[in-house]
């Protein structure tokens, strides 16, 4: 892949749309955007792909322990497989009468989902072919207008800049797991349109914990792991809290902590079984702060007994049926991305 490094303030006729409508290309980014000589849409995002039940053939591309993005939206599950966005980066999809546009970017290890509308008018997103920090640069297919890169969640040039799309809820977990949590969710079928290997991760070793490359070479902390996975909690543009999954295995197969993140408290769910999975919950139900800690397969809150599943449900106790609200702007990275695109943010250590 031949490596053509874009100015921020530049453009051509094959590569992305950086002009606003007064012909303003320039972006509010502190280095440059890097074009990989691929041009829009030469990675197809896909919209509106078939769903399927998890029983149904075409989701027997799926082995259990590969990994999920998984929302719920107005009660109804959906699964988005890293195996579809290895290939495709951006699922637009409709859920009801809610668009919302999930997003992976292979090369950072970060799983967004976005709600993509914007002044009453609804971003159609695709892969611009940009990137910047090895991260995605999404673009509108309607207007070619860049927006991005992806975990700023927020548009850094021209048309879009300082825009903001809303965060969506997104849950990371195995297949297996999620399917326990969720048996009547669906999940985008193989059967895409696409003649592409959905059991074929395309970049080699690059997500192996031990590999240390990066496909575009840039300065990155090396404290640990840069391919560690780690929950990221964003709580302005440049800080929030990083929990290593690394530190939250020391503590044990599942684990539950209650934390104060920028003055609000905070509930973070981990189990290392199945894939490994983090989650952030605000642990307020009815005006009342909860308490947590690991029970079996379980989360028990002291104040009521009331025993809660990983993905914030509560199952028995006073409070079954109720749920947790997950900290909307939390995902999962590698930890290069989140020492560099949050770094005044704080490292959770034992």
């Amino acid at each position: 892949m031949t490596l053509t490094v874009m100015g921020a303030a530049c453009g051509g006729s094959d590569g992305p749309n950086l002009s606003g409508p007064d012909g303003d290309q320039l972006c509010s980014l502190p280095q440059e955007l890097l074009w990989a000589s691929l041009p829009p849409d030469a990675i197809p995002a896909l919209t509106l792909p078939e769903m399927v039940t998890a029983d149904d053939p075409g989701a027997d591309f799926l082995f259990d322990s590969d990994r999920v993005l998984g929302i719920v939206v107005n009660g109804e599950a959906r699964a988005y497989p890293h195996n579809i966005l290895w290939w495709h980066e951006i699922i637009n999809d409709r859920i009801g009468e809610t668009w919302v546009s999930v997003t992976f970017c292979p090369l950072t290890g970060s799983g967004l989902a976005f709600d993509p509308t914007l002044n009453g008018n609804r971003l159609d997103l695709g892969v611009s072919g940009l990137l910047f920090a090895n991260n995605l640069v999404m673009f509108d297919r309607r207007s070619g207008a860049v927006f991005g890169p992806q975990l700023f969640s927020e548009g850094k040039c021209a048309t879009f800049r300082s825009a903001r799309l809303k965060v969506v809820p997104v849950q990371e977990m195995s297949w297996s797991r999620w399917r326990e949590l969720h048996p009547d969710t669906k999940v985008v079928s193989g059967q895409t349109g696409f003649s592409r290997n959905y059991r074929q991760y395309p970049y080699g070793s690059y997500r192996e914990l031990n590999n240390g490359d990066l496909l575009f070479p840039m300065t990155v902390d090396r404290t640990r792991p840069i391919k560690e996975r780690v929950l990221a909690i964003r709580t302005s543009e440049t800080a929030g809290r990083g929990y290593p999954f690394g530190e939250l295995s020391k503590m044990g197969d599942r684990v539950a902590l209650n934390e104060t993140v920028d003055g609000a408290p905070v509930t973070v769910f981990y189990e290392s079984a199945e894939g490994e999975s983090a989650m952030a919950y605000d642990p307020t139900v009815d005006g009342q702060l909860l308490t947590f800690e690991a029970d079996g397969e379980f989360y028990r809150d002291a104040e009521t007994g009331s025993l809660w599943t990983l993905s914030g449900k509560a199952v028995s106790g006073s409070l079954a049926g109720r749920t947790l609200r997950p900290i909307a702007d939390s995902w999962v990275v590698f930890w290069f991305a989140w020492k560099h695109f949050l770094p005044d943010g704080k490292t959770f250590t034992t």
